[in-house]
């Protein structure tokens, strides 16, 4: 089999260049396969997983796609004992694409207002629960965003694998690089088609009145009190021990 992951953390727009890639029906079905809700079973070993994750996630011409946050590594470590994107590409014909977001402000603002209206697609339902501006909760927002994509760059690093970086931002205007990405990444000629979706962007005036709230708080409120107390250095050998779910050296320079 051949497939394609699409690395990255929530609200950068993969849900929606996903679309794009899926309506071509020859491209995988691009979803958090690993989280078991979206999966729709509860796999018992790591090979019934990954074709669970092969069978949802492909289409009729033998390819698939599956998108992974850090957490799904550290869930598939911590569950079964496998670093699935490793075992991906041990057994099968893997593409990489790390998509990332440059404005990580209104992606952690996008985070935490899916978080309390329940609406992480503009397709579903929850528009009568409006969510409250959060300080604290962007804050950790956007902590954790950068470190999902401060784990992913080391990790591809460390891995050695080849991979597209793309940029949200980029794309708004022109998706059609993600989807010649995706196409390159499995060896399919660029369908000839118009990519379509229901999906639209859920950025609104509240996103930027949140933003500029944000940013006049930060200066008076102080951040440290909303971030965690201790930060383990970014380096190599940390990295290692998280990925082996071991704990980090807090002192270590």
């Amino acid at each position: 089999m051949r497939g394609v992951a699409i690395l990255t953390e929530a609200r950068s727009g993969s849900e929606w260049l996903g679309s794009l890639a899926n309506s071509t029906g020859t491209l995988g079905r691009s979803a958090e396969w690993l989280d078991t809700d979206t999966l729709g079973l509860r796999p018992k070993s790591f090979d019934e997983l990954l074709s669970a994750v092969i069978d949802r996630g492909g289409t009729e011409n033998g390819r698939f796609a599956v998108k992974l946050f850090p957490r799904h590594l550290h869930w598939s470590q911590a569950k079964y004992e496998a670093d699935f994107l490793a075992e991906c590409v041990r057994r099968h014909a893997m593409g990489v694409v790390f998509l990332e977001r440059r404005d990580r402000l209104r992606q952690a603002i996008s985070y935490c207002r899916a978080k309390a209206s329940g609406r992480w697609r503009s397709t579903m339902g929850g528009a009568d629960r409006v969510p409250q501006y959060d300080f604290a909760g962007i804050c950790q927002a956007y902590f954790m965003i950068g470190q999902s994509y401060a784990f992913w760059e080391a990790y591809l690093r460390m891995a050695d694998l080849p991979y597209d970086h793309l940029f949200y931002e980029d794309l708004l205007d022109d998706p059609r690089p993600y989807v010649a990405s995706v196409a390159r990444q499995l060896s399919i000629e660029v369908p000839n088609c118009e990519f379509r979706t229901n999906l639209r962007l859920q950025r609104d005036s509240r996103t930027e009145e949140w933003a500029e709230r944000f940013q006049s708080d930060a200066k008076s409120k102080g951040l440290l009190a909303h971030l965690p107390k201790k930060v383990a250095p970014r380096n190599i050998n940390n990295l290692a021990r998280f990925l082996l779910k071991k704990q980090m050296r807090i002192g270590q320079a």
